[in-house]
């Protein structure tokens, strides 16, 4: 509802005293008109910063010299994890899919490829690596065939649903088909890293 303002013409012993009869608003009322002010000076402020302290993310003491090296660590693995594929032995494996995702470092922290995204964020914004713009979308290519792998090797874990089950080997290739990707990009990648 709308109330009328308060016109008060006595003087308190907290305000001096005016000409006029005194309008007073009430503190909800107050509390409205703070709210664009408030606002403005958050907007104001957020604009001033500088673009590098808005998108800050610490990166965890990774230097751009272990980025790199994990990124040759890694790089290799995935070299390996396709030249020693076994399709039927981690389809056969209750649970299978796991080694694929362990050595992919979604799950576990013993792979090269846990926590790569630090690193590449590392190695974007080194000297080793001179199209930071080019780099940062080939390695969302590379992380997007990377969760899509992971995803696959986990439903090659999944019992769903009732009638006829897709059998594990099949997402254990789907997946391999996301991890041979994920080696294409890898190359643009290598290249790029100096």
């Amino acid at each position: 509802t709308n109330s009328p303002p308060i016109i008060s013409s006595s003087t308190t012993g907290h305000h001096p005293p005016s000409d006029g009869p005194e309008i007073q608003q009430s503190p909800r009322r107050q509390l409205l008109f703070q709210i664009p002010k408030m606002a403005a000076t958050l907007a104001t402020a957020t604009i001033m910063l500088p673009h590098g302290a808005c998108n800050a993310a610490p990166t965890s003491g990774i230097t751009a010299d272990s980025a790199k090296d994990q990124w040759k660590q890694a790089s290799t693995q995935l070299d390996d994890l396709l030249q020693n594929w076994s399709t039927e032995k981690w389809a056969a494996e209750v649970g299978g899919g796991d080694t694929i995702r362990t050595k992919l470092g979604t799950q576990g922290a013993t792979s090269s490829f846990f926590q790569i995204e630090k690193a590449f964020k590392a190695l974007r914004d080194s000297e080793y690596v001179d199209d930071g713009i080019e780099f940062q979308e080939t390695t969302e290519e590379f992380m997007d065939a990377l969760y899509r792998a992971d995803s696959l090797a986990s439903s090659s874990n999944n019992k769903t649903g009732s009638g006829k089950q897709t059998p594990p080997a099949v997402f254990i290739e789907q997946s391999r088909e996301e991890v041979i990707k994920m080696q294409g990009i890898a190359k643009k990648l290598n290249a790029m890293v100096k």
